[in-house]
């Protein structure tokens, strides 16, 4: 990098497009990785840049520094003479500008600038931390408009969200209930009686002794020798998560010794007894101690968890390059209990897997969590995942299949609720129906494993969605940009979940006049009013902080009024976080006097150009605050509607073929769902398997969809699926691409050498390979098929309607199909012709 001194200023070209413009009072700057920029000094390059005088010059840009500058501001930048940043004080944010909202340069900012001492998160730790609030640190990154660009220098800078086991990405099972050990064991094996695929199993804070959920003493009632049921867990195949609602020692903050000395030391001795993964959930009202107002307890939730993780993991490999991945759970910082207030910093993306808190489980949350699915992955945060099937609530057969049908096909499958729900989310406790379909939908995700992990490797890679919005994939399509209810696996797979419209704030539009507001210390609405409002709308959502001056953060009450009126028939509800009571034209229709997260409650319906009187008393005891008048849209038909981009796409369930940038409608059965393939892709799968430990990748089948007008081009990533080896190039990619040869009249699949090694059971020097052609869009039939020249035999297989979609067997739903199979070897290249 190059560094250039101007007064108090420094400029650090890191490389062509990223440049750190840092103030410093007395002339000494920070040359330390930190908390939110903890890749700067990877940065070595060498780039072309001309002074003169306070102008630096690189590329395009001109950069201004101020003479005799006290501070950053009148700093900016031009490209090509047109003003491009000025700077203006801000601190560090993790929340990315959409992809068809990509600026030229995006700015990030390191305050409060964090150093970390060598060593982490440990004891062992040599020195301190340091923390400075108000440095004038920031970074220019030259994305040019693009935004998987803007994603790349993102993570680069900022940290690579860490690759997952392959078995987080296979199924889970979770719920708030306090298990004994031969529950445990029992549920483990109805997965296996019921022939369900899992990886993971969740025993919520029940584990524990204390009756309060803090602490680290087993609950020896429960599991009177914890580490007998964790071998047996591990011996089938299953990973185990505990939750933590870590309460910190003495009030101690985070980087304080003793709460570094405590926090580790027991996260350590459980995972000594087998314990493969902490769920830190700051979930309830207890929460860890930031040192910084301006940095969240939950982000340094999961940096210090999953730091003290990957030390454990690396005494035990006698290694600190190629250890166990560490993979821990957390909350999105910040979704709370699906709001979404953004993505809060440029630090919490890193951390393995992250959820969005206490959710109910009605469809019109269902369509909240697509939307926040969409959100999160555009800002980097991979792993995002929802209770799925709802924390609360009891979804009927109908609502329980389509949340199904959604995590199965969302980054981690993770089904839970609580312990007071009707029935827990497990498929069987429905009925055959329910049973057969989830199933399938399991399977579905396992053999869609090849994409998934690929994805994710790629998100490690390059900060790439494991599953993208429509807008990161066809950032030139408008329609496509504003698509909230759908998104995409890879280039090729979309989906689109079911679910209701989904419940939006009350717009301004809709209230008669302002909502007023009076405020009461405590929680009674009693005592002398000490602060009153005006609102255009109620939509208040608080994170730690005050809705007013003279308002305290916790432990007050408050009183609105509203009227309202709809141009369209819609569903009224309540959203509030703690309790609230409702009045609507006089009658009482809600009353709620418990603490708990923000939940969502229905009202009532109301119609068009009716008129109706609102008036909501609402306290907030502690946490999060939320209070928001909501409503949806009545639907009024049963079709789903799903917006196709650019290309030709086919119906995976009904066979249809729709040319895209045109928005589709059908009626779909419970078994279905909307499920795109674009024509020309080509979707690798793997076999059906018990768990990601016996699913092996020695035989996969290319799932061909043939157009001759597009094709496509893709990699199978392997690697051990356990240690970071991958880091160090321990992995191997095996590239394949589709064409139509128009001189051969050939539709072509092309089956690259692989490339790279690693070591491990994983590893297969020879592969069955099959090929699944789907005669669609007009074609009839193959005459021949060619393996590398050589004719091969080949089997024609009709259409057969009672078969599963993406499957790796030789039947198909939507079409008939040309099967061909043959075994190859990792390092030969492999020309397959279907020739019509």
């Amino acid at each position: 990098m190059e560094n250039i001194v101007l007064d108090n200023i420094r400029i650090q070209l890191l490389c062509d497009d990223i440049v750190r413009i840092e103030y410093s009072r007395n002339g000494l700057f920070c040359d330390d990785d930190t908390f939110f920029v903890p890749n700067r000094t990877n940065f070595t390059e060498h780039v072309a840049y001309t002074q003169e005088a306070n102008i630096i010059r690189f590329g395009e840009y001109e950069l201004y520094i101020p003479e005799d500058a006290k501070s950053l501001y009148g700093v900016h930048l031009d490209k090509n003479g047109r003003n491009i940043y000025r700077y203006k004080k801000q601190k560090n944010n993790g929340e990315l500008p959409k992809p068809d909202k990509t600026p030229e340069v995006f700015v990030l900012s390191d305050t409060p600038r964090i150093v970390i001492p060598v060593g982490g998160y440990s004891q062992k730790r040599k020195g301190q931390y340091k923390v400075k609030e108000n440095a004038q640190d920031i970074y220019l990154l030259f994305c040019q408009r693009d935004a998987k660009k803007l994603r790349k220098l993102y993570v680069e800078l900022t940290g690579a969200p860490e690759l997952v086991r392959l078995s987080t990405l296979g199924a889970w099972n979770s719920k708030y209930y306090a298990y004994s050990e031969s529950e445990a064991k029992q549920l483990i094996l109805d997965y296996e009686r019921h022939n369900i695929p899992i990886d993971n199993m969740v025993i919520d804070t029940d584990w524990r002794s204390c009756r309060n959920g803090w602490g680290y003493d087993v609950n020896k009632r429960l599991f009177p020798n914890v580490k007998r049921f964790l071998d047996f867990a591990h011996t089938r195949g299953v990973e185990v998560t505990f939750n933590d609602h870590p309460e910190p020692v003495d009030k101690s903050h985070v980087f304080e010794t003793k709460e570094i000395a405590y926090r580790e030391k027991n996260l350590q001795a459980l995972m000594q007894k087998g314990l493969d993964v902490w769920w830190y959930d700051r979930n309830w009202s207890t929460s860890l101690i930031s040192p910084s107002k301006n940095l969240r307890a939950e982000t340094l939730g999961l940096y210090l968890f999953s730091d003290i993780t990957a030390h454990f993991y690396q005494k035990k490999a006698c290694s600190t390059t190629i250890y166990r991945r560490p993979v821990i759970m957390g909350n999105v910082v910040n979704i709370v209990n699906g709001c979404n207030f953004g993505i809060l910093d440029s630090a919490s993306h890193r951390y393995s897997i992250q959820w969005t808190g206490d959710i109910d489980s009605s469809l019109q949350t269902l369509a909240t969590e697509v939307e926040n699915l969409i959100s999160a992955s555009n800002n980097c945060v991979p792993y995002i995942n929802s209770d799925c099937g709802g924390h609360l609530g009891n979804p009927t057969k109908e609502e329980f299949v389509r949340w199904m049908q959604f995590g199965v096909l969302s980054p981690v499958f993770r089904p839970h609720c609580t312990n007071i729900v009707e029935r827990f989310r497990e498929p069987w406790v429905y009925d055959d129906d329910t049973l057969d379909i989830v199933r399938e939908y399991i399977n579905l995700r396992y053999r869609l494993l090849p994409i998934i992990y690929k994805s994710a490797y790629e998100s490690y890679a390059n900060g790439t969605p494991i599953f993208s919005s429509m807008a990161m994939q066809y950032p030139d399509d408008k329609r496509a940009s504003a698509v909230d209810n759908a998104y995409m696996l890879g280039n090729d797979v979309l989906i689109r979940p079911i679910a209701k419209e989904k419940i939006i704030t009350v717009p301004k539009r809709d209230f008669v006049k302002p909502v007023t507001a009076v405020y009461y210390d405590g929680t009674e609405l009693a005592g002398e009013v000490i602060a009153t409002a005006k609102y255009d709308h109620l939509n208040i959502r608080l994170s730690n902080t005050s809705p007013l001056k003279n308002v305290p953060i916790y432990n007050f009450s408050a009183r609105f009024d509203a009227e309202i009126k709809f141009e369209k028939a819609v569903k009224l509800y309540v959203r509030s976080d703690d309790g609230c009571t409702v009045w609507i034209n006089g009658e009482k229709v809600l009353e709620d006097k418990s603490c708990h997260s923000a939940l969502m409650r229905y009202l009532m319906d109301v119609l068009p150009g009716e008129t109706h009187k609102i008036a909501i008393e609402y306290f907030q005891a502690g946490g999060d605050a939320c209070i928001e008048l909501c409503c949806s849209e009545i639907e009024s038909e049963n079709e789903i509607k799903t917006y196709l981009p650019q290309g030709k796409w086919v119906d995976v369930f009904s066979g249809k073929i729709y040319a895209g940038q045109r928005t589709v409608k059908r009626v779909y059965s419970l078994e279905e769902m909307p499920l795109f393939v674009r024509l020309g892709a080509c979707v690798p799968l793997a076999y059906n398997a018990k768990n990601t430990k016996e699913q092996l990748w020695n035989a996969l089948v290319f799932d061909y969809y043939p157009s001759n007008v597009s094709g496509d081009s893709g990699y199978i990533y392997e690697d051990d699926t356990e240690t970071t080896a991958y880091k160090t190039g321990a992995c191997r990619k095996t590239p394949y691409a589709t064409n139509f040869s128009e001189d051969e009249n050939a539709y072509v699949v092309r089956v690259f050498s692989s490339k790279g090694e690693f070591n491990g059971n994983k590893c297969f020097d020879k592969r069955t390979i099959g090929i699944k052609m789907h005669l669609v869009d007009g074609i009839k039939r193959v005459v021949k098929v060619l393996v590398n020249g050589q004719r091969v035999d080949y089997e024609t297989i009709r259409k057969d309607e009672e078969a599963f979609v993406f499957t790796c067997d030789k039947r198909a739903r939507d079409a008939d199909v040309v099967y061909v199979s043959f075994v190859a070897d990792a390092d030969k290249e492999y020309d397959v012709k279907f020739f019509v």
